[in-house]
């Protein structure tokens, strides 16, 4: 069984490859996944038994459902890779927290 991150990795290169009118060989998507050849065929394989992706000999394309599938990947991919920002809740406590001090002090 191949790894879930080759499959997608798989899927995101077929992606990648869409666009031209041709299919996505086998040595062009070993190129890009950068996994073994036995990887990527059981990869390949996978997908193809999930309707994600139609294979016709050495080329592959995505289906219809594999083409969602592999935006939602990418798009996810993206959002991962965005630097989180401090949020604003910890500066409100700080701040209440200082207000007790003060309120304290001034009780005192």
């Amino acid at each position: 069984m191949a790894s879930m991150s080759t499959e997608i990795a798989v899927l995101r290169a077929l992606l990648r490859l869409s666009r031209r009118a041709t299919p996505a060989t086998f040595s062009e998507l070993l190129a890009r996944v950068g996994s073994d050849a036995s990887e990527l065929q059981r990869a390949l394989a996978s997908l193809a038994r999930s309707e994600l992706v139609t294979r016709s000999g050495e080329s592959a394309r995505l289906s219809l459902a594999g083409l969602a599938v592999a935006v939602a990947a990418s798009a996810q991919a993206r959002r991962a890779k965005t630097v989180a920002r401090p949020s604003r809740p910890a500066a409100r406590v700080l701040s209440i927290t200082r207000a007790a001090r003060i309120k304290r002090h001034h009780a005192a």
